[in-house]
């Protein structure tokens, strides 16, 4: 349990600058986009991919709950949150990795473009990078809160 804080203060500074640099580039290059228009224009796998990250984050809320009310279940509860916070991590990095391959793929096919151009694209891959990384800062602090009282 002693990573639990390295690991919380490394996901909330990767959240911080993921999602500050998509609301910046939807500031400076969207103005008037929110982020409930883009997901609702997104491409359809990240869309499914961020729907199961938000999936992933009801059933950390749940299993967070769980263990920090009933004391034989904390191990297993915490088990389950660690589980969470990595699917939804990796599922949030994948589906950015996705969204930065269609993106070069498409520059690879119509030659090059103006950072205007694409600037919409980073940002939905960024929003979904910013989504898994929240539903894994969820889980992760959840945890510590179980091992804190717990004693885990």
């Amino acid at each position: 349990m002693k990573r639990a804080p390295a690991l919380l203060i490394v996901a909330a500074v990767a959240f911080a600058a993921s999602a500050g640099t998509c609301a910046w580039l939807m500031s400076r290059y969207m103005p008037g986009f929110s982020a409930a228009q883009m997901f609702m224009s997104a491409d359809p796998v990240a869309k499914l991919v961020m729907m199961f990250i938000l999936q992933l984050l009801f059933g950390a809320l749940v299993f967070g709950v769980i263990g920090l009310l009933a004391r034989r279940t904390a191990g297993a509860m915490g088990l389950l949150l660690k589980l969470a916070a990595t699917l939804s991590a990796t599922l949030g990095l994948l589906a950015a990795l996705y969204g930065w391959m269609n993106i070069q793929t498409a520059i690879r096919h119509v030659g090059p473009v103006s950072f205007e151009v694409v600037a919409p694209s980073y940002a939905e891959t960024l929003l979904a990078l910013s989504v898994g990384l929240f539903g894994a800062l969820v889980a992760l602090g959840l945890r510590a809160l179980i091992g804190r009282r717990h004693r885990m």
